[in-house]
């Protein structure tokens, strides 16, 4: 004989269809919330269709934004007087991680607040109307020079990834993600051949590096590189994984800041009213240049290298005026002074 099956009282029917009726509750209100709207807007098809080092990049800001603002009800989160409170949230994010790190943020929660705005999800976009901090301003003629890049390698507890990241900045001007995503696949004997993974007026560029003196030597060196099995990027972490975008940035910044005994490592403003600006691992893309300008021989073109960097000629010319022609003048100089002394 079968035991008799426990019955279910009225009481035990209304305990468990308010403990249902609480979840559904927790889960509407969690959807409600900053960290809803953040996971529904990663699952949407906007953000299947970005590139996926944009998805890797904002998704590292979309995290930061969850921990700021991820239990917020979307009520709040989207009503215009939040304004000052992300304004404030960006500049103490200035202060901890650069202008350009914090209008990041500020963007992608934008980004964010803006695909919400369209679905319903929230009234409207406060973070649209705080303004961006960093100024590009001209850094055509901000480089890095041999003794910038000689500080920044020996600064102290300096990770060698942070080396050889700088170094393959300084032999091909790619740009951060190209440089992360770079694969041994693209490098041949006379080239690098890459698709670049910015776009420009809607489209990747296709980007074709010539290899420089010196370069083949650094990539004979980064396949040294202990990596693990299945990891073909030229450059590699401690770890022997692929380098991140967004954390190579933090810790290049970082290091570059304790460069020089903590002086870093700056453009000094030639005028009083000019500020002093740290050197960004962008600007290698200006010593690049310069590498293209002093080849053995004549150097390219201003032309040549225009195509090669995705520059206007105006640019290089500005380069090459400052670094290159200037620096020659003044060698003459001195040799003619020398030889008449």
């Amino acid at each position: 004989m079968q035991p008799d099956r426990p019955g279910l009282t009225r009481g035990d029917i209304e305990a468990i269809a308010k403990a249902l009726s609480d979840r559904n509750a927790q889960e509407q209100r969690g959807k409600d919330t900053g960290h809803g709207l953040s996971k529904a807007w990663q699952n949407s098809r906007e953000w299947k269709a970005y590139a996926p080092s944009t998805r890797q990049l904002w998704g590292d800001c979309a995290a930061k934004i969850e921990a700021k603002w991820g239990n917020v009800p979307l009520q709040v989160l989207g009503d215009p007087r939040m304004t000052p409170k992300i304004v404030k949230w960006r500049d103490d994010m200035a202060e901890n991680n650069g202008l350009r790190a914090a209008d990041e943020h500020v963007k992608v929660l934008s980004l964010m607040l803006g695909w919400g705005r369209l679905l319903g999800l929230v009234v409207s976009n406060p973070a649209a109307a705080v303004p961006r901090l960093w100024k590009s301003g001209n850094r055509e003629e901000i480089i890095w020079t041999v003794d910038d890049c000689t500080a920044f390698d020996a600064t102290p507890k300096m990770p060698q990834s942070l080396i050889d990241l700088r170094r393959l900045a300084e032999f091909t001007g790619l740009r951060r993600a190209d440089l992360c995503a770079l694969r041994w696949d693209e490098v041949t004997d006379t080239h690098i051949a890459r698709t670049a993974a910015k776009k420009s007026a809607g489209k990747r560029r296709r980007t074709i590096m010539p290899i420089v003196p010196g370069l083949r030597e650094l990539l004979d060196e980064l396949h040294t590189r202990f990596r693990k099995p299945g990891v073909e990027t030229v450059l590699v972490g401690t770890l022997g994984g692929p380098l991140a975008p967004a954390t190579v940035t933090t810790q290049f910044n970082k290091y570059r800041s304790l460069a020089n005994d903590g002086a870093g490592i700056v453009h000094k403003g030639e005028h009083e009213d000019e500020p002093d600006r740290a050197k960004h691992l962008h600007d290698l893309r200006g010593t690049f240049a310069t590498k293209l300008m002093t080849l053995p021989g004549k150097g390219l073109t201003d032309s040549e290298i225009a195509m090669i960097m995705g520059w206007s000629e105006r640019q290089v010319s500005a380069i090459r005026k400052r670094y290159v022609d200037e620096a020659a003048i003044v060698v003459a100089i001195g040799r003619r002074i020398a030889g008449n002394v």
